[in-house]
């Protein structure tokens, strides 16, 4: 077990900013290069990666991620303001944590955890995603893509083309 302190980094019109879940996707992000490797390291769903970078973008007026089309350079990656606030929230949890660290040892003794293994809960890992397996579709998705191909096929030719506008 373990306690830990979390904590919100709120600016730019006192919106949510950046708190342990959007700094692990930036981390990813500046790690793997890659919004689809950062959301699979931070087990969460693509569009939800993507919303939250457009969140985060729209905090300020500089980006904190920025995207690549195409060729060798293709990808994601974190712009210096990205960066810089990444690294100042890892210190400041960093130095939170040590200072408040006696205190949360005590609450655990009170609590009776204090002899179980420290495990870092999962909203606070990153996962390599080369490590995890890939995840299969499922047998009644591509059942219903197959069926709905099928359905298309047996209208009449003229209805196909109404069909498909």
């Amino acid at each position: 077990m373990g306690i830990f302190f979390s904590f919100n980094l709120d600016f730019c019109q006192g919106s949510y900013g950046v708190g342990i879940q959007r700094a692990n996707i930036l981390e990813a992000i500046d790690r793997f290069g890659s919004i689809s490797a950062a959301s699979v390291a931070v087990d969460i769903t693509f569009n939800r990666t993507w919303r939250v970078i457009r969140t985060l973008n729209s905090l300020c007026d500089k980006p904190f991620v920025e995207t690549r089309r195409g060729g060798r350079t293709a990808g994601a990656f974190l712009t210096p303001l990205g960066k810089e606030v990444l690294t100042r929230f890892r210190e400041i949890e960093r130095v939170i944590n040590e200072s408040t660290a006696p205190y949360f040892r005590e609450l655990e003794k009170v609590v009776g955890i204090d002899k179980a293994p420290t495990v870092i809960p999962r909203y606070a890992q990153i996962i390599d995603p080369s490590t995890t397996p890939a995840k299969k579709k499922s047998a009644q998705r591509l059942k219903s893509k197959q069926g709905a191909k099928k359905a298309v096929k047996k209208l009449p030719k003229s209805s196909r083309r109404e069909h498909r506008r």
